[in-house]
């Protein structure tokens, strides 16, 4: 294979290239003056003709109200001549005949196109001009009529013999100055159509070359004459409406007011648009001069360039060409283009180096340890160095192994030559299994050769195996160490039911005083060896993250007071001194995980009694207020035996007890601490130590709450209600136990709260009940014989479709027991070693959500 420095590739003439850049650049720049200097001239030629626009359609409507205001000042004059009212007075017509001649003489040029008087009996004179215009009598009188009593223009439209005519028309009344009447009206009109007095005058004193005037889109009067103009009326709407303008023409619309109020009257006015014209011409002058330039300019640089650049330029190309055909570096011998001879030094130079790098590269792909192949597009290969020939025996085309890492990479070849690139391709190749890079070679967009890397993994693969197998058997003792939790739970708290239940019944029955302290220790017994699974339990649970917090509120006094219940007694017994003190209100309503909190209060408390003899236990439970910032601060103070500094970082450490050789009876498994520690982290919280050998120990925690204003938390039934009292009616249990022992402890508690209890050992026993009996409850066991607890409840509920409560009491602690229950349908769940308190719980909440429901 031959490894080349570049491919030759076809480029421009520099004199070419040169040329086209000069030319481009001048042109860009020429071309920006051409289009700065039209903007600027054109927004001069606009503003020029806006100026233009605004003065005549100023121009022809102060024109318009001139030739108006002229005939009304007129009109008013006469109205008021003594002639006129004398003619009325007499009632003779004629005299107003010779009155207006002789004032049309002295003033012919403030001229109405008609004039007439009326009275109340219809049109008492008239010049008869309006007969020209073919209009008659009759309805001139009617639109006498219609007028309003004002003195302003009014546009009227009327029938005439010679089609609709646009008038102008006026009234004044004619009043006689010694008596006050009104003898007459006197009217003049204007007419619009075809009115070319009043179309030249605007035509001439607005400097235009033609007027049009439209009246609701209707040419009615016009200067334009189609002999002459080399356009018509209909060009000039029809160019304004698009562009404004008719070719070399300013064309301006004026709205016509008539004694200020406007009309469909529109004057279209045309005039010579000069500047423009002028504009386009030297525009257009100027730009072929400035293209003229640039041509000469372009073929003078590409003369000049090709008679200085070029020749300079096929030396460095020609050493190039030699350098990449021949393969082989010779000296530059210098250019006397100071840019070109160091082109020329520089490449010299890099011809050196790539010279050097194909070199490396040879060198690595022959001395590499690991298989390189070329492929071509094919799927044949091109070259293998030697390490892939000493793997897979590529000397000997029919050799197995080479045949096979052929067929097996073969595929991956082919979707690498359409551009892709793969990576982590492992294809087993006889014994051995290797992990592939294919990546394509690509030159001018197309892919030529396909290098194909590979690694041998096999130990790799071997290690990845061995791991997964560690796994699975990780996970197969973390599921044996559950199910082995789970069994002993079971194991444990069955016996442990039979215990605390009976001793519970004979403490609630003795009245001997000796009796009584012994059943006593055998409750605290079997509460300690409770206490003692619970927290090995726990820990089980922290220790694989299965725990969750769930948020609740209720009132810290509640907490307060259970505390002080349950230890104060037991300090007591022991001859030490309780103090347990609190700044929390009645009222008061904190958010926080309860349940968790309460097994922190209760640890930290039993751990300072355990190891105080003597001396006092002070316990304060406080709070700092700051909303949704505040925080619960408890305080646990001993003067028990103290630890040494060298063991309180050990304390946390679970299994351990530092004080255990000072007190062998102290008992506990060793992990109340450790799980204060972790339920602590969970709440986000803190904690401290501070103690002393022989002086005692404080313990500090500040968890983070939320306080809230005070609500109504319903409190719980106490315990001391009396049971029997609890429901109005006998309740039909059916209990689902296969230990005697639980069976006849169950029975006794249900029995105390009048119950008929059925017992069964069986879940299929259970089924056959339900099918016959309806129930008002059913305690169901966990590990029965035949079926389990859990499989039974999902028969009740969805195969008999029963929805009888059903409450699981199980001695299995675990969550997965209880949400396996609450998935299948259980209503409660309730742990063994059964309780007289947790059991009331119970009842209360079938009490409140069932019972009390039918």
């Amino acid at each position: 294979m031959v490894f080349g420095f570049f491919t030759r590739k076809k480029s421009l003439n520099l004199a070419t290239l040169i040329t086209r850049t000069v030319f481009t650049v001048m042109g860009a720049v020429t071309l920006m003056v051409l289009f700065l200097n039209f903007q600027a001239t054109s927004r001069a030629v606009d503003k020029e003709i806006e100026r233009t626009r605004v003065q005549t359609n100023s121009l022809v409507q102060a024109l318009f109200n001139l030739e108006l205001t002229s005939l009304r000042t007129q009109q008013d004059s006469y109205s008021r001549n003594d002639s006129l009212v004398k003619a009325l007075s007499n009632e003779t017509p004629r005299p107003l005949d010779q009155f207006f001649a002789v004032v049309d003489e002295v003033n012919p040029h403030l001229i109405p196109d008609f004039r007439y008087i009326t009275t109340s009996d219809g049109m008492f004179w008239g010049d008869e001009s309006y007969t020209f215009f073919g209009i008659e009598e009759n309805p001139l009188n009617m639109v006498s009529l219609q007028l309003n009593a004002s003195k302003s223009w009014h546009l009227v439209k009327i029938s005439s013999l010679l089609g609709t005519q646009h008038l102008l028309l006026r009234r004044t009344p004619i009043v006689n100055s010694e008596t006050g009447e009104v003898l007459a009206m006197y009217h003049i009109g204007v007419v619009l159509n075809k009115n070319y007095s009043v179309m030249n005058s605007l035509k001439i004193d607005s400097n235009s070359e033609n007027v049009v005037m439209v009246i609701d889109g209707e040419v009615i009067a016009s200067t334009i004459r189609h002999s002459t103009d080399s356009y018509t009326d209909k060009d000039v709407l029809d160019e304004y409406d698009s562009t404004n303008e008719v070719g070399q023409y300013i064309i301006v619309q004026t709205p016509l007011e008539v004694s200020s109020a406007p009309t469909p009257i529109f004057i279209y006015t045309v005039q010579r648009n000069q500047s423009p014209i002028e504009f386009s011409h030297h525009y257009n002058f100027w730009g072929g001069v400035l293209l003229l330039f640039m041509f000469v300019l372009g073929a003078m640089t590409w003369y000049w360039v090709n008679r200085r650049v070029s020749s300079e330029l096929d030396v460095l190309t020609q050493y190039t060409a030699d350098a990449v055909d021949l393969r082989s570096i010779t000296k530059f011998n210098g250019s006397p283009v100071k840019e070109f001879d160091q082109i020329g030094h520089t490449l010299e130079d890099s011809f050196k180096r790539l010279i050097e790098q194909e070199k490396l590269f040879e060198d690595l792909f022959n001395f590499s340890l690991s298989p390189i192949l070329f492929w071509d597009v094919e799927g044949r290969v091109v070259k293998i160095n030697p390490a892939g020939q000493k793997y897979f025996n590529s000397n000997r085309v029919n050799d197995e192994t080479y045949q096979l890492l052929v067929d097996n990479l073969l595929p991956q070849i082919k979707m690498a030559a359409t551009g892709a690139t793969l990576t982590g391709v492992n294809i087993p190749i006889a014994d051995k299994v290797f992990r592939w890079n294919l990546s394509p070679i690509i030159v001018d967009d197309e892919v030529h050769l396909v290098i194909a890397q590979s690694q041998d993994i096999t130990s790799l693969i071997q290690a990845e195996k061995q791991s997964e197998r560690a796994r699975i058997e990780a996970e197969e003792l973390a599921r044996i160490r559950a199910d082995f939790l789970a069994k002993m739970s079971h194991e444990l708290r069955t016996p442990l039911n039979g215990i605390l239940g009976v001793s519970q019944m004979l403490r609630a029955s003795s009245v001997d005083s000796t009796m009584l302290e012994y059943v006593n220790v055998l409750c605290n017994s079997g509460e300690h060896l409770l206490v003692v699974l619970n927290d090995i339990l726990d820990f089980s649970k922290l220790e694989q993250g299965a725990y969750s917090l769930q948020t609740s509120e209720f009132k810290p006094i509640e907490t307060y007071q259970t505390v002080d219940k349950i230890f104060a007694p037991l300090c007591h017994d022991k001859g030490i001194e309780f103090v347990c003190t609190t700044d929390f209100e009645e009222g008061a309503v904190i958010a926080t995980d309860k349940v968790r909190l309460t097994q922190i209060l209760f640890n930290l408390v039993s751990n300072g009694i355990k190891f105080t003899h003597k001396g006092r236990l002070a316990v304060s439970i406080t709070h700092t207020n700051k909303g949704d910032d505040s925080s619960l601060h408890i305080l646990v103070e001993d003067t028990g035996i103290g630890i040494e500094a060298r063991f309180i970082d050990k304390i946390f450490e679970p299994f351990v007890q530092v004080s255990e050789h000072s007190v062998p009876d102290s008992g506990g498994s060793g992990l109340g601490l450790t799980i204060i520690k972790i339920l602590v982290e969970l709440l986000e919280g803190q904690y401290d130590i501070k103690s002393e050998v022989g002086s005692g120990t404080t313990f500090k925690v500040d968890i983070p709450i939320k306080c809230i204003k005070e609500t109504a938390i319903a409190p719980l039934l106490p315990v001391e209600s009396k049971p029997q009292e609890l429901f109005d009616t006998t309740l039909n249990v059916l209990l689902v136990e296969d230990n005697h022992t639980n069976a006849f402890i169950a029975r006794a508690f249900c029995e105390k709260y009048g119950m008929q209890i059925s017992w069964v050992e069986d879940g299929q026993e259970a089924i056959e009940l339900v099918q016959k009996n309806i129930y008002d409850l059913i305690l169901m066991d966990n590990q029965l014989p035949n079926i389990g607890g859990v499989e039974v409840t999902r028969i009740i509920r969805d195969e008999l479709k029963s929805n009888v409560p059903i409450f699981a009491c199980t001695a299995d602690g675990m969550a997965e027991t209880k949400q396996e229950f609450l998935d299948v349908g259980a209503n409660y769940i309730i742990i063994k070693p059964l309780k007289e308190n947790e059991l009331f719980q119970a009842f209360q909440y079938l009490k409140s959500e069932f019972i009390s429901m039918k």
